[in-house]
């Protein structure tokens, strides 16, 4: 009798290990958390990464939006997402490529998950809107307040670890005003189920989206400016570094090669993949240091980000390293999109930087791969620090984010709410002007 139990337990468990084997192998286990490979197969929640199986050739999960005629197809990696995410989002917009989300999906932050939509209308894909889940605590994300263990579930439309509008795209063909109600429609039908609390629209400026600014106020949604996205715009003249230089006027040139003679004794290339995963431990390092000083952390990167999007773009990523001898003290990364250059996260040992200028000299050297590696007419250098890189030329471009709660009383206060945790902004009114205007 007992050899009979332990027969059938024996078999029960090979039964189990086969089924998560043939899942594992048909599926790329780095997009699966271990709960979601190992969920029952008669679960009918669609917030777990595994597609519907009724959903038709096209996969993902449709839900119907509060729309005529419109319906979002919900996908939870970017392995699974159709064609027709690559044509929508293709007008140079690197943090919606497929690419770029392959390689965030591999070393995702602990506190962040991903949804992709594909909106339909009838049987044609009209918008993209890329999502993320960020578990948001305001003791972790803003040090002023770390005793305030306060969180909360924030559906962000966007991307939470750059600056900017990337959040969705959609056909041409489809009106500014279609647009805004498309995408309202769409936060508003998959909140609730994706477990938020709160809906995040990211990184919008007035001027450049102004049907989806005014659909998100007369959906209740509130406004809050943050730092300004500083942006340096590249001269048709400007050809290389030298070329930007000398349309600095006389006192910042002095400066600019000032810090090149202070840094001239770090040694200064650009990093392989091979070089990325040797000095792993390093960059991360490096990172944390930075992101440490930091007033405000939405989330943090995982080790191996770097060497994942070096792999994934190759020259198009340029990750520049700064050693004294063979240590390692600063890195800066630069990733082309389209016509601009964007430059993403970096890090360097405080140390160094008033003796050999380094935060200085990593932002002119991302200038210089913005201008002459990849002809960029946009170099983003992104939030804060907003004088010392108006004084590389970046001048703000102010982008709101937009919020809105579920509950009402929260909703009423989050004005004064956001207002009296936001932290301080730095003066305008030490904006440089290198170029003499």
């Amino acid at each position: 009798m007992l050899k009979s139990v332990r027969e059938k337990k024996t078999a029960t468990r090979i039964k189990m290990m086969k089924e998560t084997t043939a899942r594992l192998t048909t599926r790329c286990p780095i997009y699966d958390t271990v709960q979601q490979l190992l969920q029952p197969e008669g679960r009918t929640s669609w917030c777990g990464r595994r597609p519907d199986k009724g959903a038709g050739q096209a996969g993902g999960t449709v839900v119907p939006l509060d729309k005529a005629g419109a319906q979002a197809r919900v996908y939870r990696s970017a392995l699974e997402l159709p064609v027709a995410w690559d044509k929508l989002a293709a007008r140079e917009q690197v943090f919606l490529s497929r690419n770029y989300l392959l390689a965030w999906e591999e070393a995702p932050p602990v506190n962040v998950e991903m949804a992709y939509v594909v909106v339909e209308q009838g049987e044609e894909a009209v918008g993209v809107v890329a999502l993320q889940l960020v578990d948001f605590n305001i003791g972790a994300a803003l040090p002023r307040w770390k005793r305030l263990n306060w969180g909360l579930r924030v559906l962000v439309c966007g991307a939470a670890q750059v600056s900017g509008p990337y959040g969705f795209a959609f056909s041409e063909a489809v009106p500014a005003g279609e647009q805004a109600a498309l995408l309202e429609a769409v936060l508003q039908a998959l909140r609730a189920p994706l477990g938020a609390s709160a809906v995040m629209v990211k990184d919008l400026n007035a001027a450049q989206f102004p049907a989806v600014t005014a659909g998100l106020q007369a959906s209740g949604y509130v406004p809050f400016r943050f730092e300004p996205n500083m942006v340096v715009e590249v001269a048709p003249d400007w050809h290389s570094l030298d070329d930007y230089l000398e349309a600095m006027t006389s006192k910042y040139r002095v400066r600019a090669r000032r810090a090149f003679r202070k840094g001239a004794h770090l040694g200064c290339r650009s990093l392989t993949v091979r070089d990325l995963q040797v000095h792993e431990a390093r960059l991360y390092a490096l990172y944390t240091a930075v992101a440490d000083r930091s007033d405000f952390s939405l989330l943090r990167l995982q080790p191996g980000y770097f060497a994942r999007l070096k792999a994934a773009f190759g020259p198009a990523f340029k990750v520049i390293g700064y050693f004294d001898g063979d240590t390692l003290v600063g890195f800066c990364t630069v990733l082309r999109s389209g016509t601009a250059s964007e430059v993403h996260f970096l890090g360097f040992d405080e140390s160094y930087n008033a003796s050999a200028q380094l935060y200085l000299n990593m932002l002119l050297a991302s200038i210089r791969t913005g201008i002459e590696d990849f002809g960029s007419r946009r170099i983003v250098l992104g939030r804060t620090a907003t004088v010392i890189k108006s004084s590389v030329g970046a001048r703000p471009h102010t982008e709101q984010v937009w919020l809105r709660h579920s509950n009402c009383l929260v909703q009423a206060l989050l004005p004064g709410l956001v207002r009296f945790l936001r932290p301080p902004m730095e003066a305008e009114v030490g904006v440089r002007h290198p170029f003499g205007e």
